[in-house]
């Protein structure tokens, strides 16, 4: 027999954040990688929960435009003893930030490839893998998640 699990939605996004409007073209695309960027800053929240315990899973409910999708957190009692909304976060953090730059800017580098196949000289290393970067949680990571490497103009070891 399966455990009892609680499911609480907490939105497609975090609260103060903007997102991907039902009916609207990109929808679909664009409320995938949201979806995706807030469960893995959940999951970051909570300290990469046990997922048989509380996990953050994306599903879609019915709208008179279509479906729409938000992120449920999923938990058994335990889980509810980790599982705290007032932790929940109003905006993005610099990691989930870069992750979306960096989504963003790989489905547009794979777009050009599609278009033009001889564009794929041009496609920046980073850009070229299947699975999203670790970024640091620092205002620099959304420099590394356009494809700059953000480097020190002068001496590399500060001097206090």
């Amino acid at each position: 027999m399966f455990p009892r699990t609680i499911d609480i939605e907490v939105g497609p996004v975090p609260a103060e954040e903007s997102c991907a409007q039902v009916g609207r073209d990109d929808y679909e695309e664009r409320s995938r990688r949201e979806c995706a960027v807030y469960i893995r800053q959940l999951q970051r929240i909570f300290q990469h929960p046990n997922p048989a315990v509380l996990k953050f899973v994306r599903r879609g409910f019915p709208h008179e435009l279509g479906r729409y999708h938000e992120v449920v957190a999923v938990m058994t009692a335990e889980g509810a003893d980790l599982f705290d909304e007032a932790s929940l976060p109003l905006e993005w953090d610099h990691v989930a930030r870069a992750e979306l730059t960096w989504l963003r800017l790989q489905r547009h580098w794979w777009e050009t490839v599609q278009a033009r196949p001889s564009a794929i000289a041009l496609v920046p290393d980073i850009f070229q893998r299947s699975d999203i970067p670790e970024f640091p949680n620092h205002p620099a990571a959304l420099w590394w998640a356009m494809g700059f490497m953000p480097m020190p103009a002068g001496r590399a070891i500060a001097v206090h």
